[in-house]
């Protein structure tokens, strides 16, 4: 292993051991405060919790302009093992296959802990660079939070601002898709459930899909376990009637659902139907989603189950709701410029809550699915509201920064970097409002399945990537 690559995972397994989930940052925070202390350098936070630490230029490289390199301490905590607690337990890496991942309890929190690592890495090693500014912003996975809140001073007379937010490795990205968050929710109402002399109770679970990032992974075919669920329960409908006793799925507004669950009582025993609609349906998902999976479980007749209308009303918006791609990008072939993602259906409270959120680079896409959203929801009983913004990131292709990355990436692998605009919400948008002046970049190293328990990331573009920014640091 590559003395490099061997330092930055001891880096990354440092960080893992603190758990930080969005909200729950600061312990982490503070014990990169205390690193950042023990080398004698003077890090401060501002009101919300970001986290900032100047390092002093190369000797005769102190009145170069300042650049910044920043990524989220956050992570989007995707848990696949019922004893993972995320606010409680850290996370544990292996090495599989040539990737850091972990055996599936949770996400791994390379999503932005690889980057914060290379960061952490770099002030320690590399001795030729101009007036360091690290920042390292909280809650970016429930709305870019941190960045939004973050004080302006923290990046005053910044010129160029790397973040390490980056997925892939030789992309440099100039730009990026608005954001918008949406909650919808409606009043559950029990009934009780009938007296059926032949019924049957039945467990419905979905589960291993590969799930993601509703930014990156939205055109990868990956499919939305609420969705097929929706589907599969529409049709058993039109077969056999049911109660619905209880839903719930997915895990956050900007993760793709991978598991969802569902609980029916049937006036008869209708094992055989469900398998017959769930091959029908799975013909289409098993070429992209093999692991995919229904079982299927006979459980206890229920005491209560739900209110037909709010059945009716939920498995309507399953249907009719907009998800997945809703347009392409022009001008950059295969790139995704609007989608939508139903991320998360849950119960709580006697509220059935639908949190779903809406990705665009043109402003009337995100306006029509806002519409369409609303229109569905209210036909079917649910109320919503936009519960956090932000804006798209204008592209910044032909900049000083982005030119000489370029050629920074090419002196390292010899290759031309892929230069796009990126379908996924990034914190340069918020952070270029308070200083229009930089000029901003996002790179990082390839990374997989973010957002699910099946995350991982390529272990050997460590080493190029580190390379890159070192010679980046020399040369800005």
């Amino acid at each position: 292993m590559h003395q490099t690559e061997q330092e930055v995972r001891h880096i990354f397994e440092w960080l893992c051991e603190t758990p930080h989930p969005s909200g729950g940052e600061q312990a982490l925070a503070q014990k990169i405060m205390d690193r950042f202390a023990g080398m004698g350098l003077h890090p401060w936070k501002d009101a919300y919790g970001n986290v900032f630490c100047d390092v002093p230029a190369s000797q005769g490289r102190e009145n170069e302009p300042c650049v910044a390199l920043q990524a989220h301490l956050d992570m989007v905590c995707a848990v696949g093992s019922a004893d993972y607690v995320p606010e409680r337990d850290p996370i544990h890496p292996i090495e599989r296959d040539g990737c850091l991942c972990t055996a599936g309890e949770s996400s791994l929190g390379a999503d932005c802990g690889a980057g914060a690592a290379v960061m952490l890495w770099l002030i320690e090693h590399v001795e030729d660079h101009p007036p360091l500014r690290l920042i390292f912003t909280v809650e970016e996975e429930i709305g870019l939070q941190g960045a939004r809140q973050l004080d302006p001073k923290g990046v005053e007379g910044v010129r160029s601002l790397i973040n390490t937010d980056g997925f892939h490795w030789g992309r440099i990205v100039t730009g990026s898709a608005s954001g918008v968050r949406e909650s919808y929710t409606r009043s559950l109402t029990l009934a009780d459930a009938p007296k059926l002399p032949k019924g049957q109770a039945y467990r419905l679970t979905l589960d291993g899909f590969q799930g993601g990032h509703s930014g990156f992974d939205i055109g990868r075919k990956h499919e939305n376990a609420l969705v097929l669920m929706g589907e599969l329960l529409r049709e058993l409908r039109m077969e056999s009637p049911f109660a619905l006793i209880d839903f719930e799925g997915g895990t956050a507004f900007n993760a793709i659902p991978y598991h969802c669950r569902a609980e029916v009582l049937t006036i008869a025993p209708v094992r055989e139907v469900i398998e017959l609609i769930a091959a029908r349906i799975e013909e289409r998902w098993q070429a992209h989603e093999p692991n995919g999976k229904l079982t299927i479980e006979e459980i206890a007749l229920p005491e209560q189950v739900w209110n037909g209308d709010a059945a009716s009303g939920l498995l309507t918006v399953l249907g009719g709701f907009a998800d997945g791609i809703y347009a392409m990008h022009e001008r950059i072939p295969h790139a995704v410029a609007d989608s939508s993602n139903l991320g998360h259906v849950y119960v709580k409270d006697g509220i059935i809550h639908l949190d779903a959120m809406i990705r665009c680079i043109n402003a009337q896409a995100e306006q029509a699915l806002q519409t369409s959203h609303r229109m569905v929801a209210g036909m079917c009983g649910f109320t919503g509201e936009v519960t956090s913004r932000y804006p798209a990131w204008k592209e910044q292709a032909d900049g000083y920064l982005c030119r000489t990355a370029a050629a920074c990436y090419r002196k390292v692998t010899g290759q031309e970097p892929e230069i796009m605009v990126q379908h996924v919400g990034l914190e340069p948008s918020l952070l270029l409002e308070k200083n229009p002046e930089m000029e901003c970049i996002c790179v990082g190293m390839e990374l997989a399945d973010c957002h699910s328990p099946k995350e991982c990331w390529k272990l050997d573009t460590i080493v190029p990537f580190v390379q890159m920014l070192t010679e980046l640091m020399c040369t800005l």
